[in-house]
């Protein structure tokens, strides 16, 4: 079984929207919230939703600061 830290984590668009993004994609789609919530959880690219979201996550350069994040955590754990 591998430690909590080396299992990989599917990827959730949600964490990587600027904070109220959620509900400015439900509102320019005409969606409620739940549905543009679930299918940012589902990432299926063909949703309107998860395009926008797309967008909006390279706008906001998100993807980049977890690729960094991510880099500086696998720096910084001790190697054993």
């Amino acid at each position: 079984m591998q430690p909590l830290e080396t299992i990989p984590t599917p990827a959730d668009l949600r964490t990587l929207l600027p904070h109220g993004a959620i509900s400015s994609i439900a509102r320019s789609l005409n969606m409620s919230h739940a549905a543009v919530s679930k299918a940012l959880q589902k990432a299926k690219p063909a949703h309107p939703a998860v395009a926008e979201a797309v967008r909006l996550i390279k706008e906001a350069g998100s993807q980049a600061v977890q690729h960094d994040l991510t880099q500086l955590a696998g720096q910084a754990a001790p190697a054993q």
